[in-house]
């Protein structure tokens, strides 16, 4: 009789692997999914990583079990391959990680939208993932585990720790950017900076981020231009005739001084510090009008055509006229993107950004602002209704029904991407004669990918756009959003035909750049089409969210106003609700209304800017002035710490319920 053979087995103390696993898939990831490599940062990853895997080798040695300490090596290194390789995923598909809220927020949308996405990725990965997995593997056959004493678990804790320390003194070392990244930047700037498991840590259990002294701008701020508010009026009118855009009687100071809870107190200190915008020659020119607000997936300036896409031309040139336009990449998609639209504020939590709005109520927001004065009140989604969470969140936005594919909305086709033609014919008549109307749409038809299998959209235009010099994959995204011209083409038949299309304003922006053309495995591009798109061989954050903000009106066509300064995303609520005449605190808001001659600032979770002096990259720490304007270091360092108190702020709001607070004092 045969013996059997055994596998050669080799005996590890029990720190030993879970140390090197941590070492292993921070290092991977970081080399994997950094663009250029930083000495520094690699550095503090490194150790920082260090520091993580003495702990866990330090946890695994408490276990008494020999076999029990092997298998939760194995166990937690699994859980490290399957979450460093789902983060690893996430920013080759979306340009930058996700939190943990947002990824398990949106895991199921993605498992069942795009499964087939998913199973190609793995298929076409899996020598990444082997990778990844060989070790544990390894260690599984051929290694047991010996224990050890108590003074090596002294070591293990004394070196984790000064492993920890060291990380945390490059943050030194990097100077203020460093510790801004530590204290107070958005998730994928830290994980960027100091590695995922330290990303996640100061994410969840951070140190808190104050409010940092700011010195008065050199310059007061101008007035709006003529070309900026109504053809006719003076320069300087609107400071001379018109008041602040505040609620009357409400004493933000005062509510400072008697609030006790000490943060809730520096959110009102801050705003009571903050100046209020001014009312102006626009207040009030949209009072009484239909509102229909638009968030267009991957919508970009780049689609805007005479020929090809008459009706979003029209919209473009012949309403109110935006020339630098910004929707700011913030790190999660098309939520934060939406939250941005909505909410006036920075989206700093990422993903979780809106659904963390169910705790409290934002009573600024379009929806309740005009469903207070009596306005019929819906939200529309042609995609499925729970997908992010948009069944609860967008009821909470002051939506009195939000209707989406399986959620209200009847007669939308099961197809990917659905239609946005389809859902302007069908909702329009559910509304149109119920005046004035507040109405929110959220549209899918422009989603990646753009290929020709999979996206109907695409198989239904792309005869349409065949002699465009472009590559299939740049013919493709503008096929998808040929849906949206079509879409729009009906919306305003529907107003014109009813004869409201004068009493009807319809705003339209994009969630965020349309990711989808980057290079990236996901969406099976083997080079940047976006590149392609911009008509560029290379490009920076600053044209990558240089987009397009379309409000139009039939009353607006003869009016020609035209904003030349920088606008974005989070100037749409104010500026809205200057349009629209209704009580706001101009101080609670991070935007600002275009038309009340406030400093323009554009601002980036990474704390770059764009102002009308040019603009600052804190990447490089670069400032690049716009034409022969001039700023000096402390207009640069005044405006960097205008934006991290914006920031802060916008952070605070959403850990604070700070407007809970609001509320009920504005008796809202």
């Amino acid at each position: 009789m045969m013996k059997k053979t055994k596998l050669p087995r080799l005996g590890l103390p029990a720190w030993v692997f879970p140390l090197s696993m941590a070492l292993f898939h921070e290092v991977i990831l970081h080399l994997w999914a950094m663009d250029a490599f930083v000495p520094s940062r690699f550095l503090s990853v490194a150790l920082l990583a260090l520091g993580f895997g003495l702990l866990l080798g330090f946890l695994v040695s408490l276990i008494p079990s020999a076999r029990w300490a092997k298998g939760v090596s194995i166990g937690l290194s699994l859980c490290m391959t399957v979450l460093w390789m789902t983060e690893f995923y996430i920013t080759d598909a979306y340009g930058g990680f996700m939190t943990l809220g947002t990824v398990l927020g949106g895991a199921g949308g993605v498992a069942t939208d795009f499964l087939d996405v998913v199973l190609g990725l793995l298929s076409q990965e899996w020598l990444r993932i082997l990778l990844m997995l060989l070790p544990t593997l390894a260690f599984a056959l051929f290694c047991y585990v010996n224990p050890i004493g108590k003074k090596a678990r002294i070591s293990l804790a004394a070196g984790a720790a000064a492993a920890y320390l060291l990380g945390a003194g490059t943050v030194a070392w990097l100077g203020e950017d460093g510790v801004y990244r530590w204290r107070g930047a958005n998730f994928d700037a830290q994980v960027k900076a100091y590695g995922l498991q330290m990303g996640l840590v100061l994410h969840s259990f951070g140190p808190e981020q104050g409010f940092v002294a700011t010195a008065p701008m050199a310059e007061t701020p101008t007035e709006a231009s003529p070309a900026e508010t109504v053809p006719g009026e003076t320069q300087g009118q609107a400071a001379e005739v018109y008041g602040d855009n505040v609620i009357p009687g409400i004493d933000l100071s005062a509510l400072s001084q008697k609030e006790e809870n000490r943060r809730v107190k520096s959110l009102y200190e801050y705003a009571a510090a903050q100046t209020p915008t001014k009312k102006n020659a626009c207040t009030g020119l949209f009072a009484g009008k239909n509102l229909i607000l638009i968030t267009a997936e991957a919508f970009s300036q780049e689609v805007i055509d005479p020929e090809r896409t008459p009706t979003l031309y029209r919209m473009a040139t012949k309403g109110i006229q935006f020339k630098e336009y910004y929707q700011p990449a913030w790190g999660a998609s098309t939520t934060s993107g939406e939250y941005s639209n909505l909410m006036g504020l920075v989206p700093t939590n990422g993903g979780s950004c809106m659904k963390e709005t169910l705790q409290q109520k934002f009573v600024f927001t379009m929806g309740h602002q005009l469903s207070r004065l009596g306005y019929t009140s819906i939200a529309y989604h042609n995609h499925n209704k729970d997908f992010y969470d948009r069944d609860k969140t967008h009821l909470h936005l002051g939506y009195d029904q939000f209707l989406a594919r399986y959620g209200g909305l009847e007669g939308i086709t099961p197809e990917w991407p659905e239609s946005d033609l389809e859902m302007m014919d069908i909702t329009v008549p559910q509304y149109i004669d119920s005046q004035p109307f507040s109405v929110y749409y959220m549209t899918v038809s422009g989603h990646c990918p753009y290929s020709y299998k999979e996206n109907v959209q695409v198989r239904h235009h792309i005869d349409e756009f065949q002699d465009m010099e472009h590559s299939d994959t740049v013919k493709g995204y503008f096929a998808s959003q040929q849906e949206l011209e079509n879409a729009m083409a009906s919306l305003i038949k529907q107003l014109e035909d009813k004869g409201i299309a004068d009493d009807t304003v319809i705003v339209l922006a994009t969630d965020h750049y349309p990711y989808g053309l980057e290079r990236s495995k996901t969406w099976h591009n083997t080079r940047d089409h976006l590149a392609e798109l911009f008509g560029v061989s290379d490009y920076d954050k600053f044209l990558r969210d240089h987009s397009a903000l379309l409000i139009w009106s039939g009353c607006l066509e003869d009016k020609n106003i035209v904003v030349e300064e920088p606008v974005y995303s989070l100037d749409i609520l104010p500026t809205l609700s200057n349009l629209f005449g209704v009580e706001y605190d101009s101080r609670l808001l991070v935007g600002r209304d275009v038309f009340s001659g406030a400093m323009p600032l554009v601002l980036w979770p990474d704390r770059s800017w764009v102002t009308d002096k040019g603009r600052f990259d804190k990447e490089t720490g670069v400032f690049t002035p716009k034409g022969d304007t001039q700023a000096d270091e402390d207009y640069i360092r005044q405006v960097s710490d205008i934006v991290s108190n914006k920031l802060t702020y916008s952070n605070s709001v959403i850990e604070e319920n700070f407007f809970n607070y609001v509320a009920a004092d504005f008796g809202r």
